[in-house]
């Protein structure tokens, strides 16, 4: 197996793009095609200044690489849930940490613990459905911050297999709410940040090879309070159509968004009032976030 490029010996195929690259020229690939989305998408100015929020996974790592490497102020931004069974919190940081101080990325850790007094942990016979509480925390946390830093975003780690499972999972409901936002980018809004994804054309394969490459170690503790998710059922079907076809779900993404425009909500959503303790838009005040966790009522 030879290089496209160079002709020399391979590091990695990729079959959805018909093409093989020795370490150099894959590097190079890799680099252009996510510069290419961020254009595409209109996803930052140049330069900018963006907060990625990091998990310790391996692409939110590699989100912060490529964006710290294309030339953008990049922060990394890490949620300390609290969570000490199979050392999943202090596992999660360390990797993010040691991964900040190896390639100059300014780090801030938000701890639950630190800024609360407690963490998911503490709370979660209060609340059963604890993903979908982390979920509420992490999205309050991160809004938050990049808004009062005036980053120009806030980059999140979703890849071509997340996207793809997402659109195919939301048009086996039609549920039009995601599918009305399921874009690479969502826009800033009054009280709300610029959302970005710079992998979402990235397939699975490319960022697992890309972080190889680099000899990005990323965090192999598995969070307890994980369950058996849909979409990984979803990814599973793709993945097997994928392998048949290669191309296929870069298709089935890039092709929704195109034609993205073509779905609204059918409902309006609620109207949103301005929390009393936090000041940030809520369909309730106190929003959900500060009654958690700021035991605001």
């Amino acid at each position: 197996m030879k290089c496209r490029v160079c002709r020399g010996e391979a590091f990695v195929k990729l079959p959805a793009h018909n093409a093989a690259f020795c370490p150099e020229h894959f590097d190079a690939f890799f680099l252009r095609q996510v510069a290419r989305a961020i254009k595409k998408y209109r996803m930052l100015p140049p330069g900018g200044r963006v907060v990625v929020a990091l998990s310790g996974g391996k692409d939110s790592l590699v989100t912060a690489l490529v964006l710290h490497r294309l030339g953008y102020q990049v922060e990394g931004l890490f949620v300390d849930l609290g969570i000490l069974e199979g050392d999943f919190s202090p596992a999660s940081r360390q990797a993010c940490e040691e991964f900040c101080a190896a390639h100059g990325v300014p780090l801030r850790v938000y701890s639950l613990a630190a800024e609360f007094g407690r963490g998911i942990p503490d709370i979660a016979r209060r609340y059963p459905r604890i993903c979908a509480l982390c979920g509420v925390t992490k999205r309050h946390v991160m809004n938050e911050y990049t808004l009062a830093v005036g980053a120009d975003a806030l980059a999140t780690g979703h890849t071509l297999d997340d996207m793809a499972a997402a659109l195919f999972a939301n048009l086996l409901r039609w549920d039009l709410h995601y599918l009305a936002k399921g874009l690479p980018v969502l826009p800033a809004e009054e009280g709300f940040a610029k959302k970005i994804k710079p992998l979402a054309l990235q397939a699975e394969n490319e960022i697992r090879a890309f972080a190889a490459l680099h000899e990005i170690r990323p965090v192999e503790a598995v969070c307890p309070y994980a369950a058996e998710a849909k979409f990984k059922r979803y990814k599973r079907v793709l993945n097997e159509l994928e392998e048949k076809s290669p191309g296929l779900k870069r298709a089935f993404y890039e092709g929704y968004t195109q034609q993205a425009h073509r779905f609204k909500e059918e409902t309006a959503r609620p109207p949103l009032v301005t929390c009393a303790v936090c000041g940030l838009p809520a369909t309730n005040s106190p929003c959900t976030f500060c009654r958690i966790w700021r035991d605001a009522t």
